[in-house]
């Protein structure tokens, strides 16, 4: 299923659990039943959430994970054992939302519908455990309707969507600390700031909520991100981003705390799965002559991530081409100003949709030290910078990043492919 599925719901985002609510009755509360890890955060959740559904698959229970967004495929949100669900499915899922959605006489908004048609497949589907990826902040979320979760998780909290959590960073704590729940566990991992910590812990403490965080060392080096837990043997990631090694520690941690809870996993056969984890869009490299990484970075948490992951080996030995293409409510200067040391060469171009940003807007309010080349048709200037990579040999290599509405729109097109 495509971008153009989404017309069938309402597109705008809604935060509230009213509706959602009302639409789980009426499809039988297939929310209830299977045990849930929560993953919520600003940057990170995708990466940590399939870590964890990896290598619970590969301990041999069915597992599904629902994230998003996308890029480009609907189904790419809802998966099993690592599979997007197949388009006969989906269909059927999404026919079976669509008319809940008309009985209770407010139709969900399309985030909700997929929330909804997730829980539907896994109930279907008889999983045995499910990874809930939290879409936008996670008090208000869709798919915080769970009851609660053997885990919840929280990824490092930055400054992201303040039009609806807030402008403080103990706001937006608060926001993603509204998936705690009484009975369970939360995973807290390493965070930026000292302040979201304080008030995650708050809330913590009023629920009787027990917190664990990651023990051990991580790290990146030839081979890749590296999680070391105390008396216990080294795990990687095949993620190749250098930011990878938090959100292995932390997807780790997750499974410790799985199995301290009674679940049965023999860890070589995990770590195994964990290892084998694929995550598109994230340090995605999707070429190699030149070498070309997508990475979803949309802001500025993202974007020094990311350039911290340049500077390391293999990845410093490149000269690379900056095509950068975001949303307009980003704050995309600051993203910029991160990214450019590392760069020989900026690109600037369109995203698809009301929220893409203007490059000749970007361009006119730059402060780089070198001006950027502005090429609004994305296709265009994805292959201008490929040629400018290819014209230095080996050496030459193409990031492109600034969203992962970005991404989808080249990879849609077929680049990559």
């Amino acid at each position: 299923m495509t971008e153009d599925w989404k017309n069938r719901f309402n597109v705008s985002i809604q935060p509230g659990l009213d509706r959602m609510r009302a639409l789980m009755e009426r499809l039988g509360s297939p929310e209830i039943g299977v045990p849930v890890v929560h993953v919520a955060g600003t940057n990170g959740k995708g990466s940590t959430a399939a870590m964890i559904a990896a290598g619970l698959s590969a301990a041999g229970y069915r597992v599904g994970l629902t994230v998003s967004p996308d890029l480009g495929r609907v189904n790419d949100r809802i998966l099993i054992d690592g599979e997007p669900i197949a388009d006969q499915e989906a269909e059927s899922l999404a026919g079976a939302v669509e008319a809940a959605g008309r009985e209770i006489g407010d139709p969900p908004t399309f985030f909700e519908a997929v929330v909804a048609m997730a829980f539907l497949a896994f109930r279907r589907r008889r999983v045995d455990l499910a990874v809930i990826e939290v879409g936008l902040g996670g008090r208000l979320d869709a798919t915080n309707v769970i009851p609660a979760p053997r885990v919840g998780v929280i990824t490092p909290i930055h400054f992201d969507h303040m039009d609806f959590l807030g402008h403080r960073i103990e706001q937006i704590a608060a926001e993603k600390a509204g998936i705690l729940k009484p009975g369970s566990t939360l995973v807290l991992a390493d965070q930026p700031f000292a302040a979201a910590v304080q008030t995650v812990l708050r809330r913590a403490g009023e629920l009787g909520v027990v917190i664990r965080r990651p023990l051990g060392r991580w790290g990146v080096d030839g081979d890749g991100p590296w999680y070391a837990p105390p008396g216990g043997t080294v795990v990687r990631s095949g993620l190749a981003g250098a930011y990878q090694a938090q959100n292995l520690a932390t997807a780790w941690t997750a499974l410790e705390t799985l199995a301290e809870q009674g679940l049965a996993l023999e860890w070589t056969r995990v770590a195994r799965g964990v290892a084998a984890a694929r995550w598109r869009g994230r340090f995605d490299i999707i070429s190699r002559a030149p070498l070309t990484v997508f990475d979803g970075a949309h802001n500025p948490h993202g974007a020094q991530a990311l350039a911290e992951s340049l500077r390391v080996e293999p990845w410093s030995s490149f000269g690379w081409h900056l095509l950068f293409g975001g949303l307009a409510d980003k704050p995309l200067d600051a993203m910029l100003k991160i990214l450019e040391p590392e760069m020989r060469s900026v690109t600037l171009t369109s995203v698809s949709g009301r929220r893409g940003m203007d490059p000749k807007r970007v361009a006119g309010q730059w402060h780089g030290a070198r001006p950027p080349v502005v090429i609004p048709d994305a296709l265009r200037a994805y292959a201008s910078v490929r040629q400018r990579a290819l014209g230095e040999g080996t050496q030459g290599a193409v990031l492109v990043t600034g969203s992962l509405a970005f991404l989808a729109d080249l990879l849609t097109a077929g680049v990559g492919s």
